[in-house]
């Protein structure tokens, strides 16, 4: 599965939002919504809801949404020295991360001081990023893993371990002369 098609799936997933003004009907994928009051909640798709929210006409109501604090978190957690193995990411991790630099990126266009917000989230992004593929390589490097370790990584993560999985079994076969796979 490629990142596009898990951005796809993921955007196409119903979030649930609060309504912050009274809305006229809109209509989604010919299907009618609405008319919606202040204070109603309803479920929309991720697309449909951020493009909501920047309208200010809802609020998203999700669980664990990543902001600059929770970002902070991860990072730290990511980039303790002697944690060899694989901290849990939600499933949904760099979708919301890139959801979150977009945002910042947009706003530092308007307010130059969300400017130092933004390279500080993105670095901390690179950080966690370059710590969780070299956990992801060493495990696609070893033994095939069990499906707990496999849970603990974020979609993209299973995809980009999937992919090199194969490439390293494939070349230990290859230049063991393995005909059979063993």
């Amino acid at each position: 599965m490629s990142i596009t098609d898990i951005d796809l799936d993921l955007d196409s997933s119903l979030v649930k939002v609060r309504v912050l003004r009274d809305l006229s009907e809109l209509f989604l994928g010919g299907k009618k919504l609405g008319p919606l009051r202040e204070g109603d909640e309803v479920e929309v798709p991720h697309w449909m809801a951020r493009e909501m929210a920047k309208s200010k006409n809802v609020k998203i109501l999700e669980r664990e949404p990543l902001d600059i604090m929770a970002l902070s978190k991860i990072h730290w957690r990511e980039g303790i020295p002697s944690s060899r193995e694989i901290p849990p990411m939600p499933y949904d991790f760099y979708y919301k991360l890139r959801c979150l630099l977009s945002g910042l990126s947009e706003e530092s266009g308007h307010d130059p001081s969300k400017r130092i917000e933004f390279e500080k989230a993105l670095s901390q992004s690179k950080d966690i990023v370059n710590c969780r593929v070299h956990k992801i390589l060493s495990l696609a490097a070893a033994a095939p893993q069990a499906e707990s370790a496999l849970q603990k990584m974020a979609a993209e993560e299973r995809a980009l371990y999937d992919k090199l999985s194969s490439t390293v079994s494939e070349w230990k076969r290859t230049v063991l002369a393995l005909e059979d796979g063993k």
